[in-house]
């Protein structure tokens, strides 16, 4: 695939994962769509780190962006040269793998240790805030299948408020980790594509047809 191409793919793929993490992301600090708990400060600490919206967000929003706009060759936005564009476009991509991969360590966390919530202190008839899961061992994945995932049927009976927050939990923070795996991916193949742009250029076959048509005329060749 060429050069230029290949950026507008990246650039495309990679901006509208960054808009996906946003979203996913301010989805975790509102349970069942009720911000009373944020007001009250009754959310997972890994929600409120809000990852997904400056690690898995902005930082690849960056440069899922400039690729699109070198891919597409916008004008007035991409009149720096293709070599620098690469060259910019490299150290982006460098800055938004570092990005998706804080989101994806913190969402997994978020994954392992369970929802913020109230819940039963087991043994005792007193209810409290906190994470049940880390408190009182529920097991975090199901041993029973070939493949390990996620033990969510499990969680569905621990938390007492917010409702079904071990459902909303597990599904967003999932969806949000295999995002920021894409998005790693995506960053890294964008940076290979700049490595090779600044050494072969932005593959443009119209431009270099162009110009052998105008150099055969010159020398009495039909083209």
């Amino acid at each position: 695939m060429c050069v230029g191409k290949c950026s507008q793919f990246n650039g495309l793929c990679l901006t509208i994962l960054a808009l996906l993490s946003v979203t996913l992301n301010l989805f975790l600090l509102f349970p069942n769509l009720d911000g009373s708990y944020l007001k009250k400060d009754q959310i997972s600490s890994h929600a409120r780190r809000m990852p997904g919206v400056w690690a898995g967000g902005l930082m690849v929003l960056l440069v899922g962006i400039q690729s699109t706009v070198m891919g597409f060759k916008v004008k007035r936005l991409s009149c720096f040269g293709t070599c620098c564009h690469m060259l910019l476009s490299g150290i982006f991509s460098i800055l938004a793998m570092a990005g998706a991969a804080t989101s994806l360590l913190i969402s997994a966390a978020g994954l392992f240790s369970g929802p913020y919530c109230l819940y039963q202190v087991e043994g005792e008839a007193t209810q409290e805030w906190g994470y049940p899961y880390i408190t009182i061992g529920v097991p975090v994945f199901n041993t029973s299948t070939s493949v390990s995932l996620p033990n969510i049927s499990t969680r569905k009976t621990v938390c007492i408020e917010p409702p079904h927050i071990e459902t909303w939990n597990s599904h967003f923070l999932i969806s949000l980790c295999l995002i920021n795996t894409f998005q790693l991916v995506l960053c890294l193949s964008q940076l290979v594509n700049s490595f090779l742009g600044m050494l072969v250029g932005n593959c443009d076959w119209k431009k270099i047809h162009k110009l052998d048509g105008k150099w055969l005329q010159r020398n009495g060749t039909q083209y």
